[in-house]
């Protein structure tokens, strides 16, 4: 099921991939062109970290050869393949098929994992490392056999070779899973005998070596290594290794969190942000109101150099996430660096109950008396289309004669949301943006012209880095459009379709089977979209040039 999602927060956005939804009801009596849509999901991973998730039905466990089989989900009945969806870890879209960072093969040797960041340039993606993760002393994490494990890497794999957008070449990614195995013993304080598979590219053949192999490493890895998370590690540096930024490995924990956002009725024990992690350290990126981050003090570009006593200049969200978020009334220590400052902070912060956000809007006179009606969308979640429907007409009510919509560290989320969302300012059903599937075929993301509104107004919206996938996409289409100004600065370049399968375990893979380009084809993924106005923000976060600069843009328009 497609979808369209990107950022990481220090929530249940801990990882920023979105999940494909639950079959709806509110589908049902929607005109065809939307049902069309319903249960796709454009997904963005953060070049920061989702605060999303979404209850979802997820496409079946392959079989050993890495087809789907009709399995029984629960809540669902039994079904085969999945609709794809967009997703926003970071695919490739058509024009930038060709930039895509390509897989290498590692030497099983480093205790490193050759990743991507979501964003990056290729070049620079092909120097970033993410650190391996210790096998011990994991809480919590269900062990399992070294069998059992390397079936789950055969089943990931699996769809990755079958479902990925581009074909990718079976010895590229076991050699990564092979490594990830080392690099995880690695840091778990073992000196494993590495003995590489030899690989050929035949995939049968490939796929035996890597287990006589895999079994070798993990069977004498000692009691002490939980294997299920030796196998989740491996898994986790495939999908680095494919270097897409829609493409990742959830671990069950994981799974289940992101399950929740795209709902809109995630909460979690935390304090209130979302975190950006294209740069090292990672820095806050959204903070959400009336929440413990919100009274202690922090600011989005606050960089995150330690977590209690834990370095994390390093990490990336999924690692960060766990160690931010804990039982409500709890302290959690968190040493800051700002920017312009030349010594670092050290905030203690009690978590609590956190609710997050996926919509607010609000009415702001401006100093002429222009009113201007304010949106901030959180992420595309079930629902969000109906709120931003009735904060415009609730608007209209109050005279309001501008608009803001603020994509600011919107990850992204469900295409069918997307899609009703852009009906609302594209004329006459014109397509959001168009998706390419594996093979090469074009298909148009089509709006509905029934829900368009006719009463247009001065339109601005709001991007930065954090904007990803179905932000880009709803960006790309304004830029393309014209029904809205851009401001703020260039978008996460995150931009593609992706689909998540829920693996043997209650792990998901999530991977990108769709391209997408802007209504005009231009590329975005790996590019992003620039504004029309590029507005730098302020460091300390005590003002907002960049609404400020919309809101004199839309002051300065003619009245309609």
């Amino acid at each position: 099921m497609p979808r369209l999602c990107y950022p990481f927060p220090l929530s249940a956005r801990d990882y920023g991939h979105c999940l494909p939804p639950k079959h709806r009801a509110e589908t049902e009596g929607t005109p065809p062109v939307m049902k069309r849509l319903a249960g796709l999901l454009l997904v963005l991973v953060l070049l920061t970290g989702c605060s999303i998730g979404a209850t979802a039905t997820v496409a079946p466990a392959p079989s050993a050869t890495g087809a789907a089989a009709t399995t029984a989900v629960p809540g669902t009945t039994s079904a085969t393949a999945p609709t794809p969806a967009l997703s926003a870890t970071a695919a490739a879209t058509a024009a930038a098929a060709g930039t895509r960072v390509p897989p290498t093969a590692g030497t099983g040797a480093t205790a490193t994992r050759n990743g991507a960041t979501p964003g990056a340039s290729p070049a620079a993606r092909a120097t970033v490392t993410a650190p391996a993760r210790s096998a011990q002393a994991t809480p919590g994490v269900t062990n399992t056999t070294a069998a059992a494990g390397e079936a789950l890497i055969e089943q990931a794999i699996g769809y990755l070779l079958d479902q990925y957008v581009d074909p990718l070449a079976t010895s590229t990614l076991y050699a990564a899973a092979y490594d990830g195995a080392v690099a995880t013993l690695h840091a778990s304080g073992k000196n494993p005998q590495a003995n590489p598979p030899a690989l050929t590219g035949a995939r049968q053949a490939d796929i035996a070596a890597f287990k006589t192999a895999y079994l070798a490493l993990a069977g004498g890895s000692g009691a002490d290594i939980n294997q299920s998370v030796l196998a989740h590690e491996a898994i986790r540096t495939v999908a680095e290794r494919v270097g897409e930024c829609h493409t990742a490995f959830l671990d069950p924990a994981q799974y289940q969190s992101v399950t929740a956002g795209l709902s809109g009725t995630n909460t979690y024990g935390g304090i209130g942000v979302t975190i950006r992690t294209q740069t090292r350290p990672a820095t806050i990126g959204d903070i959400f109101p009336n929440t413990p981050a919100a009274a202690s003090g922090l600011r989005p570009g606050d960089a995150l150099i330690r977590v209690g006593d834990t370095d994390v200049t390093d990490l990336p969200a999924d690692a960060i996430s766990p160690l931010v978020r804990g039982q409500a009334g709890t302290p959690v220590v968190i040493t800051i660096q700002r920017p312009g400052e030349a010594t670092t902070r050290t905030i203690t912060i009690a978590r609590a109950e956190i609710t997050v956000p996926v919509f607010v809007k609000d009415v702001r006179t401006a100093a002429d008396g222009t009113k201007i009606g304010y949106m901030k969308l959180y992420s595309f979640a079930t629902g969000t289309d109906a709120q931003l429907a009735a904060a415009l007409a609730d608007f209209q009510q109050q005279g309001v004669t501008a608009w803001v919509l603020d994509l600011r560290d919107n990850g992204g989320g469900y295409i069918d949301v997307l899609s009703k969302i852009a009906s609302r300012f594209l004329a006459d059903g014109q397509p959001v943006a168009y998706r390419i599937e594996r093979g090469g075929a074009e298909e148009p993301i089509p709006t509905d012209p029934s829900l368009y509104i006719s009463a247009q107004q001065p339109f601005a919206i709001l991007i930065n880095g954090g904007s990803a996938s179905a932000s880009e996409a709803l960006a790309s289409a304004a830029a393309d459009d014209g029904f809205a100004r851009l401001f703020g600065q260039k978008t996460a370049g995150c931009l593609a379709g992706a689909t998540t399968y829920r693996l043997a375990d209650g792990s998901a893979m999530q991977v990108t089977i769709w391209k997408i380009v802007s209504p005009q084809r231009r590329a975005i993924n790996q590019l992003g979209q620039q504004p029309a106005e590029e507005v730098q923000p302020d460091p300390t976060g005590l003002t907002d040039p960049i609404l400020d600069a919309a809101i004199a843009w839309l002051v300065a328009q003619p009245k309609r």
